[in-house]
């Protein structure tokens, strides 16, 4: 994925300033000033590409309704642990750690966690989240990590937001696999979002005849490793990875019950709640 000079992702400072956006509680001293205008940018090139494609969803607002339905998952869960893979500049973190009997670790390539240290070092809150001993920034790479060697412990609740999507369905395997061998230790929930191309909104003509001169002319595919699979073959994948149970949220039907910030307007994220039983 797209990277700026100090090697952090630019969807981590787009979804950095969406949380500011949002209003979303201890974002403001976890969005670097830089993601801002990068924000703004962004939007103004999406507000164009609406045109083109109009059945397409609000970028902010699919970010601000995943965040949120996360969160909800998260706290229905009542887990005391919490493991969020690749953190990026969530502000999660800040927020559940405040409770002391939370154990917070936020992992993350070792390039955003230093990016990630500096921006909660420039503010009093910041340091004040760094010096909680229930918070911890860890770095390395989740293809390459032991999850059962580092991770194991009380029942804990595992998130990978914004993730999925750049990796191949080789390397979601790997990760998926990785995580119930953890779940089926230590117990507990993997929440996740990821929407398979088939629930993705159609491209209208136009927006069919961009991609296809950006795809086989231009030879431009982007960042999205996305396959043909659906959300039902996803599932299937899950099972086949260890997990038992896997239930699918969309957010376009539960906005309005779970009081989802900006409920009215639509969209559609797809949220995995993924479950393997422990050894009796």
């Amino acid at each position: 994925m797209d990277r700026n000079r100090d090697n952090v992702a630019v969807s981590a400072l787009y979804t950095a300033a969406t949380w500011r956006w949002a209003g979303f509680e201890c974002a403001e001293f976890v969005t670097p000033a830089q993601s801002l205008p990068l924000f703004r940018w962004v939007n103004r090139v999406q507000s164009l590409y609406r045109w083109i494609n109009p059945a397409v969803y609000s970028l902010p607002h699919q970010l601000l309704h995943r965040h949120a339905a996360i969160d909800k998952l998260l706290a229905d869960a009542g887990l005391a642990r919490v493991l969020e893979l690749a953190a990026g500049f969530s502000a999660r973190g800040s927020r559940c750690s405040r409770d002391p009997r939370c154990q917070y670790i936020e992992f993350d390539l070792p390039d955003m966690i230093r990016s990630k240290r500096e921006q909660l070092a420039a503010s009093a809150d910041g340091r004040a989240v760094l010096a909680r001993s229930n918070f911890e920034l860890r770095a390395g790479d989740v293809l390459h990590v032991d999850f059962l060697a580092d991770f194991v412990g009380s029942p804990l609740a595992v998130l990978s937001e914004g993730l999925m999507m750049y990796f191949s369905r080789e390397q979601q395997m790997q990760v998926w696999r990785q995580v119930a061998q953890l779940l089926r230790v230590c117990g507990g929930v993997y929440l996740f979002d990821y929407i398979p191309l088939p629930d993705e909104p159609q491209r209208s003509g136009l927006g069919r005849f961009l991609h296809f001169l950006r795809a086989r002319v231009f030879r431009w595919r982007g960042d999205f490793a996305y396959d043909a699979r659906d959300r039902h073959e996803v599932r299937c994948d899950l099972h086949l990875a260890g997990f038992e149970v896997v239930d699918i949220v969309d957010t376009g039907q539960v906005a309005a019950a779970w009081q989802l910030p900006q409920a009215m307007v639509p969209t559609r994220t797809l949220i995995y709640v993924c479950k393997a039983r422990r050894p009796l």
